[in-house]
C-alpha cells in the first residue's frame, strides 16, 4: 500500500493531497473534496495484484481515471469527455452529439458499477 500512497500523492502534491492513513489501512472507499478536487477512489485487487482506483473531477481540467498497483504500474482508464466534437453539418453533429452521450453513459455506468461514481 506504501507504493500507492505515494504514487497518489505525487501526482497531487501541488494541491497537498493524500490518502487517509485509515483508507490505506481499510482499504475502505472515499472521497475527498480539497483544492476545487473531488476524488473517490475504491481498492481491490485482479490478477496483478492490490490496487486503487480514482476518479478524480477538477473544473480547470479533465476528469482523471487511473488504476495504481501495489507494484507502482499504472493504468490510465476511460474517463468521462468534457467536450465534444461539433460539426456545422446538422446530421453530422447529431451523430458526433449521439455518440458523445453514449460513449459518456457507458462510462458512467462503469463508474457507477465500481462504486466512483
Amino acid at each position: 500500500m506504501d507504493q500507492i500512497a505515494q504514487i497518489f500523492a505525487a501526482q497531487f502534491a501541488h494541491w497537498k493531497i493524500t490518502l487517509p492513513e485509515e483508507a490505506l489501512s481499510s482499504r475502505s472507499r472515499g472521497r475527498i473534496r480539497k483544492a476545487g478536487w473531488h476524488i473517490t477512489y475504491v481498492f481491490g485487487e485482479d490478477a496483478k495484484g492490490p490496487y486503487l482506483d480514482y476518479y478524480a473531477r477538477h473544473r480547470m481540467t479533465n476528469d482523471r481515471h487511473v488504476r495504481i498497483y501495489a507494484n507502482g504500474d499504472l493504468d490510465h482508464l476511460p474517463a468521462e469527455e468534457d467536450l465534444r466534437l461539433c460539426s456545422q453539418d446538422p446530421e453530422e453533429d447529431s451523430k458526433l452529439e449521439a455518440e458523445y452521450i453514449a460513449r459518456n453513459r457507458k462510462i458512467a455506468e462503469m463508474l457507477r458499477r465500481k462504486g466512483l461514481h
